[in-house]
């Protein structure tokens, strides 16, 4: 549990902002606001990148929305179920991606998850599968928040607990729990495609990008890169995160990454 002080995010210094080249962002609760994406926040997602500023959605949502979500909002690439797989725009226009594994090992981990879902409906009849599950690959997910009535963190930890104790590793968002057979982590995916894919080593990539996101999945996240960012809703998931994000914005969701949005740029002018 993270009892730093967050420092709010109008005091980030301006040396500091200059520095920014990249903004990694999680979408649900990050992105988007009681689960839409609203104009405010395509608008800015657009200014940052007419900017010159790469953004980089690294999402626990399913790979079967990753291209889309990439063609769409104009995302320079997207990381999709934690790090189970990643797109990116390849030549001619074409997509480029990578997966965690070659395609029958992921039909091998699915036939193990399928089965565990039914162990998970037995012992939690109230955790539903997600709805978007059949676009997965490499995890399956349990809604914890998304259309249920939010789960309490106790409740949470017990269904994480539980996931772990029959094999597969675990994690949460604000509105899923995770399990999988690999061990996908935001960080690891993240510092793999900037290195493979925009030749951005590690030392680099964390002096000039900043990460911003909201729950217990970007943990990892908000631990390594030093720039970064709580959308205000971070403050109800902040039991889970050993590290705080450094900043927080003063609004939640989707406005709070807008609040990012402005200030990057206006520190340029500055």
């Amino acid at each position: 549990m993270s009892q730093a002080r967050m420092t709010p995010l109008a005091e980030w210094p301006i040396e500091e902002r200059r520095l920014i080249r990249g903004v990694l962002t999680d979408i649900d609760d990050t992105l988007t606001t009681h689960g839409r994406m609203l104009p405010d926040t395509l608008a800015a997602i657009s200014s940052l990148r007419d900017a010159g500023y790469r953004i980089i959605a690294v999402t626990g949502r399913p790979t079967y929305w990753a291209m889309p979500l990439l063609r769409l909002c104009g995302f320079d690439a997207v990381i999709a179920e934690n790090g189970a797989s990643a797109f990116w725009p390849g030549e001619g226009g074409r997509t480029a991606s990578w997966f965690y594994a070659d395609a029958a090992t992921r039909k091998a981990h699915r036939a193990r998850l399928e089965s565990f879902a039914l162990v998970m409906q037995e012992r939690f009849p109230e955790v539903q599968i997600a709805e978007d599950a059949p676009q997965r690959v490499g995890d399956l997910a349990f809604d914890i928040g998304e259309f249920a009535p939010p789960l309490p963190a106790d409740k949470v930890a017990e269904v994480l607990d539980f996931i772990r104790k029959h094999g597969f590793h675990a994690t949460s968002s604000s509105i899923h729990a995770h399990a999988s057979l690999a061990p996908f982590c935001k960080q690891v995916a993240s510092e793999r495609l900037l290195r493979e894919v925009f030749g951005t080593d590690d030392d680099e990539a964390r002096r000039t990008y900043a990460f911003v996101g909201d729950s217990g999945n970007d943990a990892r996240m908000f631990a390594h890169y030093p720039y970064s960012i709580g959308v205000a809703n971070v403050t109800s998931h902040l039991s889970r995160l050993p590290v705080a994000p450094r900043f927080v914005a003063s609004q939640a969701y989707g406005a709070g990454f807008v609040e990012v949005a402005r200030c990057l740029p206006a520190a340029r002018g500055s």
